[in-house]
């Protein structure tokens, strides 16, 4: 087996792996959850048009740094009206689980390709409070 085969063997095992982990498994979950609830895809449709809405009142202009933070706040804030839904807040929580284990991955990657130390970290994750 060459060099470039015995990497693509490991991407291969490693993606397996990853596929079946419980982290993998709960994100594929909620998702599921979120794409057949009517509740939530109705709140996440609603804050897209919010959105959508309030990035069209700056089309034509380049917004000041106060209208900026104004429409960042009123978008936090409705976000956050959608985030206390329970469908909503399980898939962001999985989600963000699963975006972390990908961060790790890639960090771990990185220390042992270029010997980069992303995050102080030491290639281990039972010590690790988590990437980003």
């Amino acid at each position: 087996m060459t060099n470039k085969e015995a990497i693509f063997e490991k991407a291969r095992e490693l993606g397996e792996l990853i596929q079946i982990s419980p982290i993998k498994q709960k994100a594929d979950e909620t998702s599921q959850k979120l794409l057949s609830d009517e509740t939530a895809k109705n709140l996440i449709d609603g804050y897209n048009r919010t959105r959508e809405e309030k990035m069209m009142e700056f089309k034509d202009k380049q917004p000041t740094p106060e209208e900026a933070q104004q429409a960042n706040k009123f978008l936090q804030d409705e976000f956050e009206k959608i985030a206390s839904n329970e469908v909503i807040k399980e898939y962001l929580e999985a989600a963000r689980d699963y975006e972390m284990l990908l961060g790790q991955m890639d960090s771990i990657l990185k220390h042992f390709i270029v010997g980069e130390e992303e995050h102080n970290c030491s290639g281990s994750c039972s010590t690790c409070g988590g990437c980003h």
